[in-house]
């Protein structure tokens, strides 16, 4: 009978390799889940030392400020070599006139041409 056993580096890499598999599943959901916890909670000042300053600032004529950030990337998707398209989100922050985040959302910006919507809603 053959016993099955790897190695303490063997283990070491596969621990490694599962580790990186979980963190990069948990990318695109990181910033979703973020946001949907702080709206009503935190103000442009806490996204700002969280992000940095936004890639797009806008102010609306009611007041409310109006951010964008943009995550890009690219890549290969398998062993296949097939090159998956450009990956791009907008993430889209409402923050009233006190500076409170209100209202976000995300979207595709890499189809052509990427046209950002207006993400304010009715909610308050």
């Amino acid at each position: 009978m053959s016993s099955w056993r790897l190695s303490r580096s063997e283990r070491w890499t596969c621990g490694v390799f599962v580790l990186a598999l979980t963190l990069l599943s948990g990318c695109g959901e990181f910033e979703t889940g973020y946001f949907q916890s702080k709206v009503n909670q935190v103000t442009q000042e806490d996204v700002a030392k969280r992000y940095g300053p936004p890639h797009k600032q806008e102010t609306q004529s009611d007041g409310r400020a109006l951010w964008t950030y943009y995550v890009r990337g690219s890549g290969t998707s398998s062993y296949s070599g097939y090159a998956k398209a450009e990956y791009c989100r907008a993430y889209l922050l409402t923050f009233d006139q006190a500076g409170m985040l209100r209202d976000w959302h995300d979207q595709d910006c890499a189809t052509k041409p990427a046209v950002i919507t207006e993400p304010f809603s009715d909610r308050n």
